[in-house]
């Protein structure tokens, strides 16, 4: 095992997508296919040249940047690449100088984003695209 990170490498939506499915996410290849190249940054981590990790930031650039799509492939987790990754994200976003860094997860991940230096806070959402 030979692990790689990359700062805004070249990715596909289909390796994002097959990312998102062995994570237990709706694959949503066509949506990845519209975000990739519209965020803040994002980083990815490869074993050779299969995709194990990535995270994307969304940022107005000055005042907020949020953490998103976060995730490892379930043959590479607890060897330390969220919170890699995480470290690369957070060290862009101070390097851009922009104010807070936010990010929404499961309860579950709490000492993981604590561990990444994340204050806990409550918060909210809403998700349009939910049935029910």
């Amino acid at each position: 095992m030979s692990l790689r990170y990359e700062l805004n490498p070249e990715i596909t939506a289909g390796e994002i997508a097959v990312l998102r499915r062995l994570v237990g996410w709706e694959a949503r290849k066509k949506k990845m296919a519209e975000i990739i190249g519209c965020t803040y940054m994002f980083a990815a981590c490869f074993d050779d040249d299969l995709l194990v990790g990535f995270v994307d930031v969304l940022s107005d650039g000055v005042e907020d940047a949020l953490i998103r799509s976060l995730m490892v492939h379930p043959g590479y987790q607890r060897q330390g690449i969220a919170l890699k990754l995480l470290e690369i994200a957070t060290g862009n976003i101070k390097k851009g100088k922009i104010k807070t860094t936010n990010v929404l997860f499961e309860p579950e991940l709490i000492d993981l984003y604590r561990k990444a230096g994340f204050k806990i806070v409550n918060g909210g959402l809403i998700d349009n695209e939910a049935k029910g």
